[in-house]
């Protein structure tokens, strides 16, 4: 027992993958709680959280992060750690790390070891499997104007290349809506601190060129 006053507090990260047995066993001490015991109870698929579960918890869904809020946030981690980062390197890791402070870091935890206390881009890119964003726009381009030899030709360049294939076309549909976005709301998406010059200036022309039929 802790002492008087004293209140003991457990972190169950990734509570999903406890096993039925468990959670029946964990029940039994939520039904009951003793006074002094916290559980705080962290998970990324709450839908395989048993109702009994969740019914005896108060919750909390955390939402994602912006991008170019992480790429603030990660770039004074690296300044604390002593590293250097490029900020496109940093912009990169925050859009791989999809709205989760957690795996941006592990990311540039990754990087920082990766280049020896210097956080580059070109690392950055390789480690990631991700090709330089204005391939992914030479792609885009060539798709839009319907060159089907030319753009099958710089898949598989970027593939060749160490690209992922999935990551590319990941990319490729996140820049098609990057410019959509430029279509509808050009005020709002120039802002987006995640984007590089290359996008804002290429993306706000197809935009103005292209329908969004036909985007």
């Amino acid at each position: 027992m802790p002492a008087r006053g004293r209140t003991k507090v457990y972190l169950i990260d990734e509570v999903h993958m406890l096993s039925k047995s468990a959670f029946n066993a964990l029940l039994k001490t939520l039904e009951e709680p003793p006074p002094h015991v916290k559980f705080i109870f962290a998970t990324t698929e709450i839908r395989k959280v048993p109702v009994t579960i969740l019914s005896r918890c108060q919750r909390f869904d955390l939402r994602r992060l912006d991008a170019g809020l992480l790429t603030e946030h990660y770039a004074r981690i690296a300044r604390l750690e002593g590293a250097d980062a490029d900020d496109e390197a940093l912009r990169l890791i925050a859009r791989a790390a999809e709205g989760s402070v957690r795996d941006g870091l592990s990311l540039l935890d990754q990087a920082i070891a990766y280049g020896d206390g210097h956080v580059k881009t070109s690392d950055v890119l390789s480690m990631l499997g991700v090709m330089d964003r204005t391939r992914v726009i030479d792609l885009f381009d060539a798709v839009m104007k319907g060159e089907a030899e030319k753009a099958l030709s710089e898949f598989a360049a970027q593939y060749e290349g160490g690209g992922d294939p999935q990551t590319i076309l990941t990319d490729l549909a996140d820049f098609t809506h990057w410019v959509t976005r430029n279509k509808i709301v050009p005020a709002s998406a120039q802002q987006d601190a995640s984007r590089t010059e290359a996008e804002k200036q290429r993306g706000a022309a197809f935009a103005a060129s292209l329908s969004v039929p036909h985007l």
